[in-house]
């Protein structure tokens, strides 16, 4: 109750978000005149970034809140802050800014997916997918940035340059995808409330679009795209006899699995197995099954772990089964439950998902290693830069897998 007694008129906020522009612009030149790269780049992509708003209201008359504003500013003000120094200075500095960026991409992807569910029959998302999809969505894009920092760490060593992303070290990746996930609950929890304003503006512009006669064929496409969706599920007695053949086998190597002690890696298995399944229980027809191609991309790692073959459970291959099992749950989600998705929206399903299942596995690994004493991730014969080293190749590997994936089912959509 004491929040909201406490007000702040909008052009008070809009006044403070200009002071912080400024203090941003302050910090280029500082970084200017010391000639750190870093610093330079950093402080031009923010100030860019402190300008979208405007530019937004500009364009396509999207007003947003001068609370939203001035958030935006603040996020990046404080990283800039960060990159002078206090970073390194306050331990728990890197948390803040984390858990207030990441919260404010949660917000971006909440409020535009939540605009198009509004403006489209043909998208409907309930509220408790909604809070999944905006812990995926933030999850993924912070595997991303950590990608991102990797690939400018690399860049700078091979070019002898500044890196102009800085990563500082195992723990601190890790704990930022932890403050990411908390960003991201906050706004799954309370984005109804906060955005509502917002996500009808956008509505509105979508619906104004859609009058100026530019959206009617691609409505009409769309509903043939979701129709496309639905014929995934195939009943041809081919298709259901290769299913067939590659749902035993999975169930004979969880029971053999299981049999010998392994239970963590089989019982993810097992869930494959049950999603294969799913259909033939729900239509009670032994024919109504999954297209084998997908339930082969999907069972690769096992294949590879039976047959000894190293390269079918390596990491890249392994998120290509990933990002296989992200689509056939979009597919199930899609048939049996009030989940209604479009082909795109189910593509970029896949892609967040992969890599948020990414970032998902590996803070597990590491809670486990912490509190259980086990060695999922942190491996005592490796060293951390070692074990760093391994988990951001693993995070380039979801994010190649999910990208390529996504294409893939984008023109295997459109076919």
């Amino acid at each position: 109750m004491a929040v909201r007694r406490l007000r702040v008129s909008p052009r008070r906020k809009r006044l403070v978000s200009r002071l912080l522009q400024v203090a941003i612009g302050a910090i280029l030149v500082v970084g200017l005149l010391a000639r750190n790269l870093s610093v330079v780049v950093n402080a031009v992509l923010a100030l860019v970034l402190t300008f979208v708003p405007a530019m937004l209201e500009r364009d396509y008359r999207l007003q947003l809140d001068a609370g939203v504003t001035l958030w935006l500013a603040l996020a990046l003000f404080l990283h800039m802050l960060g990159m002078l120094g206090f970073y390194d200075e306050f331990w728990w500095f890197d948390h803040v800014t984390h858990t207030l960026s990441a919260a404010l991409v949660a917000a971006g992807g909440y409020v535009v997916t939540r605009a198009v569910d509004e403006w489209t029959d043909d998208l409907y998302l309930p509220s408790r997918f909604m809070f999944v999809f905006v812990l995926l969505f933030t999850l993924g894009l912070g595997v991303f940035w950590e990608v991102l920092e990797f690939a400018a760490r690399i860049g700078a060593e091979l070019l002898g340059f500044e890196p102009v992303l800085i990563q500082y070290g195992l723990e601190d990746s890790l704990l930022d995808l932890l403050f990411d996930t908390l960003g991201a609950v906050i706004v799954a929890t309370f984005g109804t409330d906060l955005f509502s304003d917002i996500v009808e503006t956008l509505t509105d512009r979508l619906d104004e679009h859609r009058r100026g006669g530019r959206a009617s064929d691609g409505r009409d496409s769309t509903r043939d795209a979701v129709a496309s969706l639905e014929r995934l599920l195939r009943t041809d007695s081919v298709n259901a006899r290769l299913s067939w053949v590659l749902v035993a086998f999975l169930a004979v190597a969880v029971a053999s699995g299981i049999a010998a002690g392994e239970l963590l890696p089989w019982l993810l298995v097992a869930a494959v197995l049950v999603l294969a399944l799913v259909p033939a229980l729900a239509y009670r027809d032994l024919g109504a099954m999954l297209p084998w191609p997908l339930l082969l991309l999907a069972s690769l790692p096992v294949f590879g772990t039976v047959f000894a073959r190293p390269w079918l459970s390596s990491g890249l291959v392994t998120y290509v089964a990933v990002a296989t099992i992200a689509l056939v749950v979009a597919l199930e989600l899609h048939l049996f439950t009030p989940v209604l998705m479009t082909p795109r929206f189910a593509v970029l399903f896949v892609v967040v998902t992969t890599m948020g299942v990414a970032g998902v596995w590996a803070v597990s690994r590491w809670l486990a290693d912490l509190t259980l004493g086990t060695e999922l991730l942190l491996d005592p014969a490796l060293t951390d830069e070692e074990i760093e080293a391994a988990l951001m190749w693993e995070f380039v590997y979801s994010a190649t897998a999910g990208a390529v994936a996504g294409l893939v089912f984008e023109w295997g959509f459109r076919r």
